[in-house]
């Protein structure tokens, strides 16, 4: 499962290489809300993958402002694509190369501390 926090760069680690049939293809991510089925599609380029092995893993960071600002939390399902275009947004003819579950987090998480004063009774 990846994970995203709104208002962070995200760091994320794919295995796509793998499923590859074209050579150094660009990555066309579709992401489904589970509870509204708002999309959210965005293209990230094969130059943005920052692997140090590229033929074992993939990772990228993704910037959850640019493309995650007004959507809601909570879970996502994920598809990513490989294609040519730096641009195209349908998926119609493009190879599939991993699907999954994404958890959408706002950026403010609020904690609460409270102090207790624990009293003891010694009865004899």
């Amino acid at each position: 499962m990846i994970h995203l926090t709104k208002g962070e760069t995200n760091t994320i680690v794919m295995t796509l290489t793998e499923k590859q049939l074209l050579t150094n293809p660009n990555y066309l991510f579709v992401f489904t809300n589970r509870s509204s089925n708002n999309v959210i599609k965005f293209v990230v380029l094969n130059a943005s993958d920052i692997s140090l092995y590229k033929d074992r893993y993939n990772e990228f960071n993704i910037v959850t402002n640019t493309n995650f600002s007004s959507a809601l939390e909570g879970q996502y399902t994920y598809e990513v694509y490989e294609q040519t275009s730096t641009t195209n947004l349908n998926i119609t003819g493009l190879n599939k190369l991993e699907t999954g579950i994404m958890w959408l987090s706002g950026s403010t998480l609020t904690y609460n501390q409270f102090t207790t004063t624990d009293t003891y009774t010694i009865r004899q």
